[in-house]
C-alpha cells in the first residue's frame, strides 16, 4: 500500500473508533496530496456533517460528486442534505434531481425532492415528486405523510387527509401523522373522527402532551357545536335562534316533502317569511305533530335578490374579515346567508364565512361536520312571483 492509501487508511480507522478530529485530519492530509480521490472527499465530507460542519460538508461532498461520485446516490443524497442545512434549496433540488436520474431512481430521492420543493414552495411539483415517492417505498410513511402536507398546501384537504391515514397506515406509531391528519379532519368539521385519532395515538403514548391537548380543545369544541347547531333540533330550537329572531321571520302554510325514489317515510316543509327572505325547513316525522320533527335541512331563498344584494346588514349585525385583515361591509343577503351557515351546522362565524365563499368561488357542495351546503332551487316555488326561486340549501349528509 502506498503511502498516501496507508494514511487513507488510518484515518478511516480512526473515524470508525470515534476519533473525528484525528481522522479529519488524516482526511484532509491525504485530499491535500490525493485530490481527485473521490472516496476520501465523500468520506471527509460525512464527517464533517457528523460535527455539523455544514459549509465544510458542502464543499467536501460537492468535490466528491465532481471527481467521480456523481453516479453514487449516496454521494448525490449527502451533498443535497449538507445544501438543505445551509438553506441552499435551489441548489439542494437540482442535486436531488440529478439524484432521481440514477436508475433505477432511489426512493429517498424522490422523496426528499418532493420535500425541498414543498419548502420552496413549488407544491404542485412537490406532489408528483412524493407521490412518485409513495409509489417507489409503499412502506415509507414519511413520503406520503410530505404529500399529504403537499396536498393542504395545495388546499386539496380531501387528497390530504387520504394521504395521512394512508402515512398512519404505513406507520402506526407516526405521531405527527396523526396530529396532522386530527387537525385536517377538524378543519372540515369531522371532530369525531378527529378525536378517534387523537384517541388512537393517546392509546399508544399515554403522555403524548400534545394528543392530550388537542383532544381536550376538540371535545369542547363538539360539545359546542352540537348545542349549537339547528340540524337535529326542533322548531322549538329554530324558533330562538337569531336567523328567525333577527330577521322577524314569521311561520307559514307546511306542506309534504316531494317524495324521494326510496320510498323513504314522508317528510313536511315548513315556510318561514319575512319582507326579504323566506326560509323552508325540513322536518322529518310530521306525523307527530308541529314543531315534533327533527330539522333535516334549511333552505334559505331571496325573494328580492336584487335589494338584499344592496342592502347593507343592519339586522344580522354580521362582521367579516377581509384578507387584508380589516372589516368589511356585508349586504343583508350575506348576512342572512352567513348567519344560516353558522347556526345551521354549529361553527364560528369565521368557518361559516370561509365556506360560503368557497361555493361563491364555484365550489359545486362543501362538506363539514356531516352537513352539506349547496345552491339549490328551492321545490314548490316555480308559481312564485318572478319563477321558481334559488337559494342556499344546508342539510345533513347522506
Amino acid at each position: 500500500m502506498t503511502s498516501s492509501g496507508a494514511q487513507r487508511a488510518r484515518a478511516l480507522d480512526l473515524l470508525s473508533r470515534g476519533d473525528m478530529a484525528g481522522g479529519i485530519a488524516g482526511l484532509e492530509a491525504h485530499v491535500a496530496g490525493a485530490p481527485d480521490d473521490a472516496g476520501a472527499w465523500l468520506a471527509l465530507g460525512a464527517a464533517y456533517a457528523a460535527e455539523e460542519r455544514w459549509a465544510d460538508a458542502a464543499r467536501a461532498l460537492a468535490r466528491g460528486v465532481e471527481t467521480g461520485g456523481g453516479e453514487q446516490i449516496e454521494a448525490r443524497l449527502a451533498y443535497a442534505r449538507a445544501l438543505v442545512r445551509l438553506g441552499r434549496l435551489d441548489e439542494a433540488a437540482a442535486e436531488l434531481r440529478r439524484g432521481a436520474a440514477i436508475e433505477p431512481p432511489d426512493p429517498r430521492a424522490l422523496r426528499e425532492l418532493g420535500v425541498v420543493l414543498y419548502d420552496l414552495r413549488l407544491y404542485d411539483e412537490a406532489a408528483r415528486w412524493l407521490a412518485r415517492a409513495c409509489e417507489a417505498a409503499p412502506e415509507d410513511a414519511r413520503a406520503a405523510f410530505a404529500l399529504g402536507l403537499a396536498h393542504e398546501a395545495r388546499r386539496e384537504i380531501a387528497p390530504a387527509i387520504a394521504a395521512y391515514r394512508e402515512a398512519v397506515r404505513r406507520a402506526p406509531s407516526f405521531a405527527d401523522a396523526r396530529l396532522t391528519l386530527a387537525d385536517a379532519l377538524a378543519s372540515i368539521g369531522e371532530h369525531e373522527r378527529a378525536l378517534g385519532e387523537l384517541e388512537a395515538l393517546l392509546a399508544r403514548e399515554r403522555s403524548h402532551e400534545q394528543a392530550a391537548r388537542n383532544r381536550e380543545v376538540l371535545q369542547r369544541a363538539l360539545a359546542e357545536m352540537r348545542a349549537r347547531r339547528l340540524l337535529g333540533k326542533t322548531e322549538r330550537e329554530l324558533a330562538r335562534s337569531a336567523l328567525v329572531m333577527e330577521a322577524q321571520l314569521r311561520r307559514r302554510e307546511a306542506r309534504a316533502a316531494p317524495a324521494t325514489a326510496e320510498g323513504a317515510a314522508a317528510r313536511q316543509i315548513v315556510r318561514y317569511t319575512a319582507p326579504l327572505l323566506e326560509l323552508h325547513v325540513t322536518l322529518d316525522s310530521p306525523n307527530n305533530g308541529p314543531g315534533s320533527g327533527a330539522i333535516e335541512a334549511l333552505h334559505l331563498a331571496l325573494t328580492d335578490p336584487d335589494r338584499a344584494a344592496r342592502a347593507e346588514d343592519d339586522v344580522f349585525k354580521v362582521t367579516v374579515i377581509g384578507e387584508d385583515g380589516r372589516q368589511a361591509p356585508v349586504s343583508y343577503a350575506t348576512g342572512a346567508s352567513l348567519t344560516l351557515v353558522r347556526e345551521a351546522i354549529g361553527c364560528p362565524m369565521t368557518q361559516a364565512s370561509a365556506l360560503y365563499t368557497s361555493l361563491l368561488k364555484g365550489s359545486p357542495s362543501v362538506d363539514w361536520g356531516g352537513a352539506t351546503l349547496r345552491f339549490a332551487s328551492v321545490p314548490g316555488t316555480g308559481g312564485a312571483p318572478g319563477g321558481e326561486r334559488h337559494g342556499l340549501l344546508v342539510g345533513q349528509r347522506a
